[in-house]
């Protein structure tokens, strides 16, 4: 052999254990961004259990039409409600508006909702529901072994009932008492293919975030969600139906979710029940000005149906923040909110703030598009923790005074802009989408640290 020859193969042996660092390292990362939840089920478990659908379509989706996609069919004029214009009053065409994604989203699904059957990923034969990675790294909120469920905002027993009390929902396990008991919220979200193409664009197969140049803005690659994108979104409570008479007879799914300790949540985990409360949807829509068409549904036991579905009551629906509402205005200035419609025969008469929409266990001094469009990841994530958001739950004075803090969270926010106020430089608009910021967020810390952050009681 050369010296050449015995250099090159040197040089190649060196290298080799480097080369499966790295390898190794990316089976690591994929395994933790792709896992299904944050602990897997004890021995002898014979309940159901969660299986991430992670294999995103490769290929651009086709336009959705309006066989596919028939409530892109609505008239447009709809969702035009400039100042000057009427105010939407629910009526047939907004709730026909609301059946046709309903529609779309309970194919193929449970009739029953049952525990057993859970959430159905295939629909027809073909994969039509896809879940957001690194949601299972997080062990006080990420994903639960036997549904998939993440812990999202703790809820009051104001929450479902008048009077309306204020309490933010900064997702923290907070010490309560009766009456203003805390009642934890876990919930289950799914992207059509539409929404996952985008989705498999933006996360590699080794769980890497992808990050790309929209009009000369950082985003992440697969952004925006095309036209078609649908969003489902289940919410269940710790609540019952003697918290709350209308979750008569609501599905009951198990749950690993935080063991109580009187009325506080603490670390532990267990296998229990929740209770459905709320479903979200979410649509791009170009006939929206914002894209985006926002609603939520509510649980009535107390209406008549032979199905789970049945029983899911429209509380209306939402495509804009109201710029023109208090508290993004002064009262002085206020004029009714005109991109919010409220279905007024829903079971819990509370909405977000001012009248915009928001859901039964939502903060109701907030509204879904507000909360939403605080959707922001840092763009150096890949480096470190990100510090520098937009307030999303909420802020002292939210709703209740008009300040500069109120008009930037109530403004109208298009991707790819940055955070309206510009005290946010370093951050990308993830389109609306809070799983994805959960799960850039969850790298980000991954990358920082190494672990997550524990759970504190």
């Amino acid at each position: 052999m050369t010296s050449k020859l015995l250099l090159t193969a040197l040089a190649a042996s060196l290298l080799l254990p480097v080369v499966q660092a790295q390898d190794a390292a990316a089976q690591d990362t994929a395994a933790l961004a792709y896992r299904n939840a944050v602990e897997t089920p004890p021995p002898g478990w014979t309940g159901p259990v969660f299986r991430l659908s992670h294999d995103y379509p490769t290929q651009a989706p086709a336009a959705c039409g309006v066989k596919d996609c028939p409530w892109l069919a609505t008239n447009p004029s709809m969702f035009n409600q400039a100042p000057g214009s009427s105010v939407p009053v629910w009526d047939a065409q907004w709730s026909a508006y609301m059946k046709k994604i309903f529609d779309y989203i309970k194919e193929g699904q449970d009739p029953m909702l049952s525990n057993q059957k859970g959430w159905n990923v295939e629909v027809g034969g073909n994969t039509r529901w896809y879940h957001v990675p690194w949601m299972s790294y997080d062990p006080t909120r990420g994903r639960e072994f036997v549904h998939g469920l993440t812990n999202e905002r703790t809820a009051t027993i104001s929450d479902f009932h008048k009077p309306l009390e204020h309490h933010f929902g900064l997702n923290s396990l907070q010490a309560s008492v009766n009456p203003n008991a805390k009642f934890e919220t876990w919930a289950f979200g799914v992207y059509n293919d539409y929404g996952a193409y985008s989705i498999g664009k933006s996360w590699d197969k080794n769980g890497l975030p992808q990050v790309a140049s929209y009009d000369g803005v950082r985003t992440p690659a697969g952004l925006p969600f095309p036209t078609g994108t649908v969003v489902a979104k289940l919410l269940f409570t710790t609540a019952t139906e003697k918290d709350a008479p209308y979750l008569k007879g609501s599905p009951a799914w198990q749950a690993d979710r935080h063991v109580m300790n009187g009325q506080n949540p603490t670390c532990e985990r267990k296998v229990q029940i929740v209770h459905l409360v709320q479903m979200d949807i979410a649509v791009v829509d170009p006939n929206s000005p914002g894209r985006w068409i926002f609603g939520t549904y509510i649980w009535d036991g107390n209406r008549p149906g032979k199905t789970a579905w049945d029983h899911l009551v429209p509380v209306g629906l939402q495509w804009g923040a109201d710029p023109w509402t208090f508290p993004a205005v002064p009262r002085a200035e206020s004029i009714p909110v005109r991109q919010s419609v409220l279905n007024p025969r829903r079971p819990n008469a509370q909405a977000g703030c001012q009248g915009r929409l928001a859901g039964p266990v939502d903060n109701k001094q907030a509204s879904c598009v507000s909360c939403h469009g605080g959707a922001f990841a840092s763009t150096s994530s890949a480096l470190s923790v990100p510090t520098g958001t937009p307030p999303i739950f909420g802020f002292p004075g939210l709703c209740t005074q008009y300040s500069l803090e109120n008009a930037q969270y109530f403004n109208n926010v298009q991707f790819p802009q940055g955070y309206t106020g510009g005290q946010y430089p370093d951050v990308m608009n993830l389109d609306t989408s809070l799983q994805l910021q959960v799960s850039f967020f969850q790298y980000a810390q991954y990358k920082h640290t190494g672990k997550p952050a524990a759970c504190t009681q």
